[in-house]
């Protein structure tokens, strides 16, 4: 088993970008066949200064072992900074395509923007980390809740 988690960390650090991802858990085990690996249990996922914290983490490889997509599960805490934008926050659910760097909060989103002051508080939110395009959706019962700070012009 010890063995299986060290091909599967040295996979991820040699796919998924040139930064070491580093994921952490109290159990993991993968489903060769279906091409996912699972980290169930305080799942951290760390890649540079990027970092998400879950109940459950799934991993979702291509034929060539490269990861595809990340999901994330269970009180998601997340702290992720790209292109000079720091955003802290929480979700239940996220996705990240490691590709293309776009993420998608899913329920009770709470979307801290650190560098400009703003908080988001949505159902839904995508996030594309390279263009900075965003994507925010409220539901009837809870609709976008958008908090920044402008400044008086005198």
């Amino acid at each position: 088993m010890k063995r299986l988690l060290i091909f599967f960390i040295l996979l991820f650090s040699l796919h998924l970008s040139a930064a070491i991802v580093d994921m952490k858990a109290d159990h993991f085990y993968a489903n060769n066949i279906n091409h996912e690996a699972f980290f169930e249990g305080h799942a951290k996922i760390k890649q540079g200064k990027n970092e998400i914290n879950a109940s459950r983490v799934t991993v979702f490889f291509n034929d060539q072992k490269k990861a595809l997509k990340y999901e994330a599960y269970g009180n998601v805490k997340f702290d992720l900074t790209e292109k000079g934008v720091h955003y802290k926050g929480a979700s239940n659910k996220i996705t990240y395509a490691p590709t293309s760097s776009k993420y998608y909060f899913i329920g009770n989103v709470v979307l801290i923007d650190l560098t400009n002051n703003r908080t988001i508080k949505a159902d839904k939110v995508s996030l594309d980390l390279k263009t900075g395009l965003a994507d925010i959706k409220g539901s009837v019962k809870k609709p976008v809740h958008f908090i920044f700070e402008i400044e008086d012009i005198k």
